[in-house]
Parts: C-alpha cells; structure tokens; sequence
C-alpha cells in the first residue's frame, strides 16, 4: 500500500464523523436513560452517579468503534503527551481554569454582593459550628481543590476528550476548518448533555424554560470552554492538555456555592461555574483565543 494510500485509510471523514456521532450519543443516551426508567433519582444514588461515570467513556467508545466499522485504523488517538516544547501550553491548560473559575466567582458577586458570605457559606452550614472554622474550611478546600482538580479526575475526562477532541475536532478539522470545527464541537458536546441537564445537571429543574433554557445555557458552557481545550489540543496535537483543563473544570465548578449564604438563588445566573455570568471571564478569553487560532491558522 502507497503511504498516501495509507493516510486516506485513517484519515477522519465527514462519514466517519457523522458515525462516531451517532455511535456516541446512542450509547451515552440509552446508558442515562437508564436512570428514569428505573426511577432513580439523577446524582442522589450510587448507582445514578456510576452511570453518569460512565457516560464519560462513551466518546472514548464511539472513537473505538467508529474505527472498526469504517476500517480505519488505530495509528492515532492524540494521546502522546508531547510535552517537548509545549511547557508553555501545559501550564496554560493547568493555571487558565483555576483563574478564569476565581474571576467568575469575583464576577458573580460583584454583581450579587447580598448574596456573599465569609463564613462558609451554606456548603457547611451543617457540618461546621463556629464562623473561625468555617472560613478556616473554605480556604483549605480553595487551595486544595485548586492544587489537585487538574489532574484528579483525568481518567473520566480522557475518556471524553479522546473522543470530542481527539476524534470529532480533528475530524470536523478535515471538513471545514479549525476555527468552525472547534465552535460545532463545542456545540455538539453540549447538546449531548441533554438528557442530563433534562434530570437537571447543573441547573436543576426548577428554572422558567425547563429544560430548553438549560440545555441551550450548557451549550453556551461547552463552547466557551471547549474553545480552550480545542486551542490547545491543536497547539500540543496531544488530547491530555484538553483533558487537564476538563479535569480543572469539573474539579472547580462548584467553587461559588462555598461564599453564598442563601439557597434562593438563579442556577441559570450562578453561582456555580456553568451559570452564565461567572462564565463571563471565560467567554471573553474564548474569543481572544478564537483570534489567535484563525491567526495561527492551527
């Protein structure tokens, strides 16, 4: 076989990234929907938290099988780390989330300043007694969490990211280009949370506009930073950077709830991570490196 032979086998096509779609949310939608049809309620049992686990590996899986229907190989899944080189990529992807989150947080009660508490907020309400340890708690869990999400939840993450960057991106890449390949895989993996935020993931189900406002919210969240991932899967060719920042996300997200001093409050608005003003700081680096991906031509 020719090498440019070759390289046409594994190459990502529109077919092939139309199969790993389908592949993908088929599984990811029949394994969720395990949850109501059986009557469990989302995030409040073991089991329901297992089976959102593992929906996490589904984009892994449906890489794995788009290969073996369509022929296509295994030569690359971007999962060399390629760290040579990249050391300023890794610090971005370790550090860019751990701030934007705190900005976001800054943000929110800026604007919510009645809301804001020293104290430990309501988190720790019913496991703390006295103000002193409670503060002493919430900045022991800050550090802690900012010091270790990046990396603790890395296996879960991967097993997303081999699928939505190093599969989807590269293949929508092929198709139409890096800069509209990066916002559709963005907007494809928050559409894939549907049913999730439907049980109410992240937002609830209490909100006016349930569930259409939230699943359109989510898909704001996974553009705005899956433009990060994607910048810098495209910079490293490596998939693990991605997954860093995904790891940082999912550590970190609830960081707001640790200040707020009421349960009366807009999940749509905040204060977690995926309510859309702490996203704000988010959104505006996302466009700056939106800029710099069309710049770079990546």
């Amino acid at each position: 076989m020719e090498q440019g032979d070759h390289d046409m086998d594994n190459k990502i096509t529109p077919k092939r990234t139309i199969i790993f779609c389908v592949i993908t949310f088929v599984l990811t939608w029949a394994l969720v929907s395990v949850i109501p049809l059986t009557g469990m309620a989302y995030g409040a049992s073991l089991e329901s938290m297992l089976i959102v686990s593992a929906c996490m590996f589904m984009p892994t899986i449906g890489n794995v099988l788009t290969r073996l229907v369509t022929k296509q190989g295994f030569s690359d899944f971007k999962l060399a780390p390629r760290f040579k080189g990249n050391g300023k990529n890794y610090l971005l992807a370790y550090f860019s989330f751990i701030i934007l989150i705190y900005l976001g947080v800054v943000v929110y009660y800026l604007l919510y300043r009645e809301q804001f508490t020293l104290s430990g907020g309501i988190m720790y309400q019913s496991v703390s007694t006295g103000e002193n340890l409670q503060v002493t708690q919430l900045i022991i869990s800050i550090v802690t969490a900012a010091v270790i999400s990046p990396v603790i939840n890395l296996i879960p993450t991967l097993g997303e990211e081999i699928g939505w960057r190093g599969y989807l991106l590269y293949g929508l890449k092929n198709s139409c280009g890096s800069v509209k390949a990066v916002l559709f895989t963005g907007i494809i993996w928050g559409f894939w949370h549907a049913p999730m935020i439907a049980m109410g993931h992240n937002y609830g189900t209490a909100y006016s506009g349930y569930p259409v406002v939230g699943i359109l919210l989510m898909v704001v969240f996974c553009v705005a930073i899956g433009i990060v991932e994607s910048y810098l899967t495209l910079r490293t060719d490596s998939v693990l950077p991605a997954a860093i920042c995904h790891s940082a996300v999912n550590g970190l997200a609830a960081t707001g709830i640790g200040f707020i001093n009421t349960s009366e409050y807009n999940p749509l608005l905040g204060p977690t991570y995926a309510g859309i003003i702490p996203l704000i700081p988010t959104i505006l680096f996302a466009g700056y490196l939106m800029y710099r991906i069309r710049e770079e031509d990546l």
